[in-house]
């Protein structure tokens, strides 16, 4: 039986965050509502540790990479509000559990220490990839470790199979964790959008969000390649990892809301493990 509790996908623009947001956080309340809503039904399973993998870390063409360091911390000082930093141990054990299955499986993950971090001029904290979520978390109460990976440049076949090995690396030990996948969609939704307008993003977002619906990574996989391109997207191989962390398991998929008022696409969708669900057999809240 899977000691996953679930996955989530969560947006991360900071204007998200009050203090960066201020009176513009009205104009994604659905955002905030339905992130709000996700983190505290993850909270009511009171798990252990959360694992989240951002496309803003350290992010290697040819690698995936996971941070080492015992101890995590990060804050929003690039967006004007320094106060609001968090900080989070790292759960050491999950960290050489997934190296392993991770060789094992044949995927290149690179271990983030301090060294490496000098050697490749990489920051050791927390990116707003990953802040973003784990403020929304942290709100919730949620106070456990974490584990912090970076999606690589990799095939999006190499990504799904480093969410198998993630799923392998959880069924070895016996804690509660659940997996958030940081990532927005298309950032040309809008003429005033940041990376510019195409009429083919809100397509491509379509696509997603019903393969999401259906956790359907054939649909993904089929998406043509130039459709991808011209959707400026951040989120999609952070979606395929959490596929693969699901793959072979049976989940309920919500998505919760949907929306893109600058320009950039927003989803948050919420994953649970059928068997941990109240009611069902095996659940471990």
């Amino acid at each position: 039986m899977s000691k996953l509790i679930g996955c989530a996908l969560m947006p991360h623009p900071p204007i998200m965050i009050p203090e960066v947001g201020k009176s513009e956080l009205s104009k994604i309340q659905a955002t905030v509502d339905a992130t709000e809503k996700v983190a505290k039904t993850i909270k009511e399973f009171n798990p252990q540790t959360i694992i989240i993998i951002t496309p803003h870390g350290p992010v290697f063409e040819d690698a995936a990479c996971i941070s080492v360091h015992p101890r995590l911390r990060g804050n929003l000082s690039a967006f004007g509000v320094p106060e609001v930093s968090l900080g989070f141990e790292t759960d050491g054990q999950l960290v050489r559990h997934i190296l392993k299955q991770s060789q094992r499986l044949g995927v290149n993950l690179i271990e983030l220490t301090d060294d490496a971090a000098k050697n490749y001029r990489m920051s050791l904290a927390l990116d707003h990839g990953a802040i973003v979520p784990l403020y929304y978390l942290n709100k919730a109460g949620f106070k456990g470790q974490i584990v912090h990976l970076s999606m690589g440049m990799l095939p999006y076949e190499e990504m799904y199979t480093f969410g198998k090995a993630v799923q392998a690396a959880v069924n070895i030990v016996d804690k509660r964790v659940v997996v958030i996948a940081s990532g927005d969609l298309s950032h040309r939704l809008t003429p005033d959008a940041p990376a510019g307008y195409s009429p083919r993003g809100k397509e491509f977002d379509e696509i997603v969000i019903d393969a999401l619906k259906n956790l359907n990574v054939k649909t993904l996989l089929n998406i043509d390649r130039e459709l991808i391109e011209e959707a400026g997207e951040c989120g999609l191989r952070p979606i395929f990892f959490l596929m693969g962390t699901l793959g072979g398991i049976e989940a309920v998929s919500e998505v919760l809301s949907y929306e893109g008022p600058f320009g950039v696409g927003y989803a948050v969708g919420l994953f649970l493990v059928k068997d941990k669900l109240k009611g069902g057999e095996g659940n471990e809240k």
